[in-house]
C-alpha cells in the first residue's frame, strides 16, 4: 500500500467518479487510508508501506495497479513481481518506485514488456483458477505479454465500460464460495465460461448501477469484507447473508471523489510473507505515527 501524499490531489480524473468530483482533502484521505490499513492488519494480514515518493504521482495510493505477485517458478527461487504498464501518462512512472520496493522485499521483478497491463486491477483468483481481464484499460497486447508469466489454469475475460478494470466486474469471495459478478459488463461468452468452470450457483449477480457504487470493490480478508460505505445496502446485506462480516469504511475522498475503493488500494501478496524481508521503514507503524500526528481539517 502507499498513502496519499500531504498535498495529494486529483490529477488524471480518469474515471466516472473523479472526472466531475470536487477537490479532495489530503488530510482526510490520509486518515481514510490509515483506517483501511489498520483494518487489514486487524484481520491478520501484514501491510507493507511505500511512503509517498513524488507528489506528482497522485495515482500511487491505488496499489492494485502496482503489479501482481506470482509464485516462484523453480524450487527455492524467489517469488515474482510482475510490473504494470499503465494507460494513463500521469501513472506511467509509478512502476519506477514499486519495482525497487519489490526487489528490496525479496521479489524477482519482471517487466511484461508490451502493451498496456494494469496489474492486479485486472487479475482475480478463485478455486485454483486465475482470471485475467482486458478491454477496460488493459489492452490485448498487454494481456498477451502478461499471460506468458502465469502458470496453471487461466481464464481470459473481456470487459466493457464502465468496468475499467476486472475488479469492477467481478469479486471472488472465497470464504462464502461465491463470486459477485456483473454480467452486463462481460463481453461475449465470458459469463458462460465462468458458469461452466465454477457452477452458475456460485455466481451472485450485481447490476451495472451497483458496480458504479463499487459493489465488487470491497476487500475480502478471510471472513471479513472491508467495504466503502458507498457500496449499495442491498449488496452489503447480501454479502452479510453469505456469512461474511461486513466492515464499513468511510471513504469520501479516496472512493466517492477519487474513484477507487478498498480493493483498489491494495496489492495483495498471498502466500509469500515468509519469503520476504520487510524493512522497518516500510512497516505500517512508521506511517501510522506520522498520519496520526497531523491535525484534522477544520
Amino acid at each position: 500500500m502507499s498513502p496519499p501524499g500531504e498535498s495529494w490531489s486529483l490529477r488524471g480524473r480518469a474515471n466516472f467518479r473523479s472526472e466531475q468530483a470536487a477537490a479532495v482533502s489530503p488530510r482526510r484521505a490520509r486518515k481514510e487510508w490509515l483506517a483501511l490499513a489498520e483494518a487489514i492488519e486487524a484481520a491478520g494480514a501484514t501491510v507493507v508501506v511505500l511512503p509517498p515518493v513524488d507528489e506528482a504521482l497522485t495515482g500511487m495510493p491505488y496499489a492494485a495497479e502496482a503489479g501482481h505477485v506470482l509464485a516462484a517458478r523453480r524450487p527455492g527461487g524467489k517469488p515474482r513481481f510482475l510490473l504494470p504498464r499503465m494507460a494513463a501518462p500521469h501513472r506511467a512512472r509509478e512502476r519506477d518506485h514499486w519495482g525497487p520496493l519489490a526487489e528490496k522485499l525479496g521479489f524477482e521483478v519482471i517487466d511484461p514488456g508490451a502493451g498496456v497491463w494494469e496489474g492486479q486491477g485486472d487479475v482475480a483468483t478463485f478455486d485454483g483458477t486465475t482470471l485475467l481481464f482486458f478491454g477496460g484499460r488493459t489492452d490485448r497486447a498487454g494481456l498477451t505479454a502478461a499471460l506468458a508469466h502465469f502458470d496453471g489454469e487461466v481464464q481470459v475475460i473481456e470487459l466493457r465500460q464502465p468496468a475499467f478494470h476486472g475488479n469492477m466486474a467481478l469479486l471472488p469471495l472465497p470464504h462464502a464460495d461465491k463470486i459477485l459478478v456483473c454480467q452486463d459488463v462481460i463481453v461475449g461468452d465470458g459469463l458462460d465460461r465462468l458458469a461452466e468452470r465454477f457452477g452458475g450457483w456460485r455466481l451472485d449477480p450485481v447490476s451495472e448501477s451497483e458496480i458504479r457504487s463499487y459493489a465488487t470493490n470491497g476487500l475480502p480478508i478471510g471472513d471479513r469484507w472491508l467495504a466503502p460505505s458507498v457500496v449499495p445496502q442491498r449488496v452489503k446485506d447480501r454479502v452479510a447473508a453469505l456469512g461474511m462480516k461486513v466492515i464499513e469504511l468511510a471513504m469520501g475522498e479516496l472512493c466517492e471523489k477519487a474513484g477507487g475503493a478498498s480493493r483498489c488500494l491494495v496489492c495483495h501478496a498471498p502466500g509469500v510473507r515468509d519469503a520476504l524481508t520487510i524493512p522497518e521503514e516500510n512497516r505500517l507503524e512508521q506511517t501510522r505515527a506520522k498520519i496520526l500526528s497531523e491535525p484534522d481539517d477544520g
